[in-house]
């Protein structure tokens, strides 16, 4: 077979021969024309036959094998190809059976489907790219074909409009081609071929079980070809509106429809006439680049005066075309119009009227909503009305879509300095900047104090302090203040914390003594947290944590102290001059003690011994860092000494242990 082009598998023609127009001549010599053993429609790409393309004719001898028997076949000659044909006896697409070429024969056959050695199986073969047949008229399929085949085992033809996703099946004039040895010409002339971008044909060999009747040749075909009886004259055959009345600003939808053949870089246009009606100056409302039918977006462009005469009409620019047939006059309307945004600033009581305010040409016809979304006048009242934006919605007489715009509207001064304000604080308070009690207003502000900058007042002192506080204001408004006063209330003081031994034989004194810059008027609870005088006597009261408590005023929280009180029946269990380290009581926290140590030296061992000097049993010991917590749980109320045995020396410390 031969083709016009050994460059590509796919050759157009746009020659007229005999009144016909030849679109695509496909031949073999070049097998990538057509896809082989495709699973299109129902196919497989494998299985007992398969498509290939070669110029054998010659038939063979060979052996199958079925379930482990071999079956040997003769597979007789493809017929050859009469003088009609382009290249007698060159290339051609036809079926083979896998056990013969298995064999090394090439020509037309098939393996019969059975059910037993041979399962049944479709296998496709169609078009490698699309043929466009746009403008042309009357388009004809023909080819050359051959299919000896049986009542289950015969060729297909099939099309597909959208470039091989889809196919049907071609059943007129023949649907099964089968029961013919010898090449024949076929030539198929239906609608559905005109007119289509992306056309393309397709060959299935159908193979169903079929136990007797089927012979050689299977399918095959040569000489493909697509023609046409000549184009069309390319035209706007017609076009239409979804309405006769549009708006200035309105978009739509032109649908047109064309025949005959465009040009690739083809531009369809929407023209618009001025309101008489005349095209002298028409405005192109829409350009589509195509070839063939579709539709249009357009926009009545801004700025038309309103009228009831303009015209329409569809034009192309390669080769140039017109439609103007059935424009009628269409009506053009003016919608209304809310203005333009805006944005205004007060800073003074005075009323704003927002239409004023409102940018454009806005048509009195329309309502006012505040920011909050509920129906308001046209003016702005600093007095009542919130800040925000207010929206404008006209309301005007005719079928154009209203209008929306909205006027902001702001305070020029911003937040400026907030409301005064009265704050007591505690002299002991951290430190603090005063802008952390602005209220409402800006912090871009600046503090006065005595009418300075600096230096603001020492709050750890108490007394009552004024500042002011001033905004600076953005033309034309003023400067705006506040002021602060900040009131600081004397923190409570309960002295220092301490530990204190006395002696069982000491004289009753007063406990607020031993705390430095105690307040004398604060409150005492004994180790039960009784009430308590704070009168000590050492020969009736006990050991323990003892607190004072001094109340605060206003902001200020109570303060307390505590005194580790140790009553030491000075009787010397220890021989004190042996340590070499402190420690130090910390007090009771439940039944647990802990211990300040001087230092990270290890500890070996730790014994406690009552007040007697009798070691106590086993008790627990952990140690935290520079702490020792020891366990009494079970031991009784009493004074009791602990040694701390370390690497480097030992040291004692006495405590109080209560049964709460």
């Amino acid at each position: 077979m031969r083709i016009f082009s050994t460059s590509i598998g796919l050759v157009f023609i746009t020659t007229a021969c005999f009144g016909q127009t030849t679109l695509f001549e496909a031949g073999f010599d070049d097998p990538s024309v057509f896809t082989l053993n495709t699973t299109d429609a129902g196919s497989t790409a494998t299985g007992a036959n398969t498509w290939m393309v070669n110029a054998v004719y010659t038939g063979g001898s060979g052996i199958a094998d079925c379930a482990g028997f071999e079956l040997p076949f003769t597979i007789p000659g493809t017929a050859g190809q009469p003088v009609g044909i382009s290249s007698p006896n060159g290339n051609y697409l036809h079926t083979a059976s896998t056990a013969a070429v298995s064999s090394g024969i090439l020509c037309c056959s098939f393996g019969a489907a059975d059910g037993f050695c041979t399962d049944p199986g479709n296998h496709f073969a169609r078009m490698s790219e699309d043929i466009s047949t746009v403008g042309e008229m009357s388009v004809s399929l023909s080819f050359w074909w051959l299919c000896q085949g049986g009542a289950q085992n015969f060729g297909e033809v099939y099309y597909s409009l959208d470039g091989g996703t889809v196919w049907s099946q071609i059943t007129t004039p023949i649907a099964q081609y089968s029961g013919t040895s010898s090449w024949t010409q076929q030539t198929i002339t239906i609608p559905a071929f005109s007119g289509q971008p992306t056309l393309r044909f397709g060959f299935r060999f159908f193979n169903g079980v079929s136990l007797f009747g089927a012979a050689d040749p299977g399918f095959a075909v040569d000489d493909v070809r697509i023609t046409s009886d000549g184009s069309l004259a390319a035209a706007i055959s017609g076009w239409e509106t979804p309405s006769t009345s549009f708006c200035v600003g309105a978009t739509f939808q032109v649908a047109y429809s064309v025949v005959g053949a465009f040009s690739s870089n083809n531009q369809f246009r929407v023209e618009l006439s001025d309101a008489s009606g005349s095209f002298a100056s028409a405005e192109i409302i829409g350009v589509v680049l195509a070839t063939g039918s579709g539709s249009i977006s357009c926009t009545i462009p801004a700025g038309l005066p309103a009228g009831t005469g303009y015209r329409l009409r569809v034009t192309a620019i390669a080769p140039a075309a017109m439609n103007d047939l059935g424009a009628g006059d269409i009506t053009i309307d003016i919608p209304p119009s809310a203005g333009a945004d805006a944005t205004v600033s007060f800073c003074t009581g005075e009323v704003i009227d927002l239409f004023a305010a409102l940018g454009g040409m806005p048509d009195a016809c329309g309502t006012w909503t505040d920011p909050l979304g509920a129906p308001t006048t046209g003016f702005f009242d600093p007095a009542s009305s919130i800040n925000g934006a207010y929206s404008y919605t006209t309301n005007c007489p005719g079928a154009c879509p209203q209008d929306q715009a909205a006027v902001v509207v702001g305070s020029a001064a911003g937040p400026g300095a907030g409301n005064d304000v009265e704050v007591a604080i505690c002299s002991n308070t951290a430190a603090f900047t005063p802008y952390a009690f602005i209220d409402g207003g800006a912090t871009t502000g600046q503090f006065l104090y005595n009418g300075q900058p600096f230096p603001l007042p020492d709050f750890t002192l108490p007394g009552s302090y004024g500042l002011e506080y001033v905004v600076q204001g953005s033309q034309p408004c003023p400067n705006d203040t506040a002021e602060l006063v900040f009131e600081v209330i004397g923190a409570p003081d309960a002295g220092a914390s301490l530990t204190y031994t006395t002696c069982i034989t000491t004289p009753p004194f007063e406990l607020v003594d031993l705390l430095i810059g105690a307040e004398q008027d604060g409150s005492w609870t004994d180790p039960s947290g009784e009430d308590f005088g704070g009168l000590l006597d050492p020969a009736s009261d006990i050991s323990g944590l003892y607190t004072y408590t001094v109340e605060g005023d206003g902001p200020c929280a109570s303060d307390q102290a505590f005194v580790a009180l140790v009553i030491d029946p000075c009787s010397g269990i220890l021989e004190r001059s042996q340590e070499r380290h402190t420690i130090t009581w910390l007090g009771q926290q439940g039944q647990m003690h802990h211990l300040a140590l001087d230092g990270t030296d290890p500890v070996t061992h730790v014994v406690v011994v009552d007040a007697s000097g009798r070691a106590v049993g086993t008790v627990s010991v952990l140690r935290q860092g520079e702490q020792l917590v020891i366990d009494l749980d079970g031991a009784s109320t009493g004074l009791y000494t602990v040694i701390v045995h370390r690497t480097t020396g030992m040291g004692t410390a006495r405590l109080v242990h209560h049964v709460r």
